[in-house]
């Protein structure tokens, strides 16, 4: 029962294995646990073995990637049917340009969300952000309200994030009890989810901070004006008159 729920755990985060080609053992990233990549039984996914024969769990490898909490790692990330690739570096302001690199994985969410929530969720991609718009029919025609949006912040060389959307972390929202809200919260959650894995190499962990602190829980314990490290990430959480802001940037 066990090895089946693994594998079921290990076979969601595979995705295509293209991204292969591209992973190699020569760029090595200061900071990282040295040891070597073995195979799992699941084609291209792959465990870390240290130097001591153990495994590596929640942690980076010597050449920058992130080993998850099982165990393993995965070429990129399938979150609403597109393939994010995974990273070996976290990716700052200056990097990413007028976000031109991530407008093809935003269209491929756009396209999940257009299919199942039939128009009332958009993402656009500005030079400066990304911005996910709820949009609602009315006698003035179709209207967009801006639910979330990741913002440059050139002033420490990461983002703000804007939330003012509920947010889901779990599947068991989206059943029919649940109402029509919780199954929107759902997909929000998941395009927060495909912006961090855009920039961060452990996407989930910032992720389910930020989700943890915005729905009250706050697991993490993310701070008033003070930065906290998650994974590879440090956030700060900033006061504002009912919207949630997170400041962004790299840990090292």
């Amino acid at each position: 029962m066990i090895k089946g729920r693994m594998m079921k755990i290990i076979t969601a985060a595979v995705v295509s294995l293209t991204c292969m080609a591209s992973f190699t053992m020569n760029s090595a990233v200061a900071g990282g646990i040295k040891g070597a990549w073995t195979p799992t039984a699941v084609e291209g996914v792959l465990a870390y073995a240290k130097t001591d024969g153990t495994f590596l769990f929640d942690g980076f490898t010597a050449d920058g990637y992130y080993v998850n909490k099982n165990g393993f790692w995965a070429p990129a990330y399938n979150i609403l049917g597109t393939m994010i690739p995974a990273r070996n570096s976290w990716l700052p302001a200056n990097a990413v340009g007028d976000f031109e690199g991530l407008v093809p994985y935003m269209k491929g969410i756009q396209k999940k969300l257009t299919n199942d929530l039939h128009g009332f969720r958009v993402i656009s991609v500005y030079s400066s952000h990304i911005a996910l718009y709820s949009v609602d029919s009315s006698e003035k025609g179709r209207e967009k309200t801006q639910r979330m949006a990741l913002y440059k912040n050139p002033d420490f060389n990461g983002y703000t994030l804007q939330i003012n959307t509920p947010l889901a972390g779990d599947e068991k929202e989206m059943t029919d009890d649940a109402g029509e809200w919780s199954s929107m919260a759902f997909y929000d959650y998941q395009v927060l989810r495909a912006w961090m894995y855009c920039i961060s190499r452990c996407g989930d962990k910032p992720a389910e901070a930020i989700y943890s602190s915005w729905m009250d829980n706050n697991d993490y314990d993310l701070k008033v004006g003070e930065w906290t490290t998650v994974g590879d990430t440090l956030i700060k959480y900033v006061p504002s008159n009912g919207t949630g802001l997170y400041e962004i940037r790299a840990s090292f």
